[in-house]
């Protein structure tokens, strides 16, 4: 499926990079309108957690909350626009090797894996926290993530259920950027009672218009 077509950039694209994410941290990386960003799993069955703020204001972040509402799905689907608060798309999902990707669940945080049973993990929250105010960022709202790889089904109850988390390494997701923002890339345990890896996740950034 094409990604989603946009105008060329005013100003040069920034150095394409690579980086890893390693597990229990969250990773601030800087793209611009027009690049080509891939996430991979490198070990499998390792949830990650996505957020942005847009460079224009702090008060404009990705929503996992409007992306439900905008394409009328708690899955994020292939050829779905990630969207922020005020429902402008940030970025639009294209090659995806997994396809079972949250829009529901909250981040974790120290207190809640603890209580799930989890030993010396680091929230989700509390490293997505670190991470924006290492990137020297003051924003008033912390919102909940859009969670790649973690996949919960929802019966006609309405009860919610998390599945084992079963992709093999090098499973991998695609966007397309469509708003200068930071993004932020988390490899946090979920808090959720599924089978899950401590394994680190690569980030790949690409000019391609």
């Amino acid at each position: 499926m094409p990604l989603m077509m946009i105008e060329p950039a005013s100003s040069e694209l920034p150095p394409e990079a690579t980086l890893v994410v390693e597990h229990g941290s969250v990773t601030a990386i800087p793209v611009k309108c027009g690049q080509l960003m891939t996430i991979t799993d490198l070990q499998g069955g390792q949830p990650v957690q996505l957020h942005a703020y847009t460079d224009a204001s702090t008060g404009e972040f990705l929503s996992a909350h409007h992306t439900r509402v905008f394409s009328n799905s708690y899955r994020l689907n292939q050829g779905m626009r990630m969207v922020t608060n005020r429902r402008r798309p940030l970025m639009v999902l294209g090659k995806d090797s997994c396809g079972k990707h949250d829009l529901l669940m909250p981040g974790s945080t120290g207190t809640s894996l603890v209580e799930a049973g989890f030993q010396d993990e680091t929230g989700s929250r509390e490293a997505f926290r670190a991470a924006v105010a290492a990137a020297g960022l003051s924003p008033v709202k912390f919102p909940d993530p859009i969670n790649l790889f973690l996949d919960v089904e929802i019966d006609t109850s309405g009860t919610i259920t998390p599945r084992d988390l079963s992709h093999p390494a090098g499973t991998s997701v695609v966007c397309r950027v469509v708003i200068d923002c930071t993004l932020f890339v988390g490899a946090c345990a979920s808090d959720l009672p599924i089978a899950q890896s401590r394994g680190p996740v690569e980030v790949k950034i690409r000019n391609q218009l």
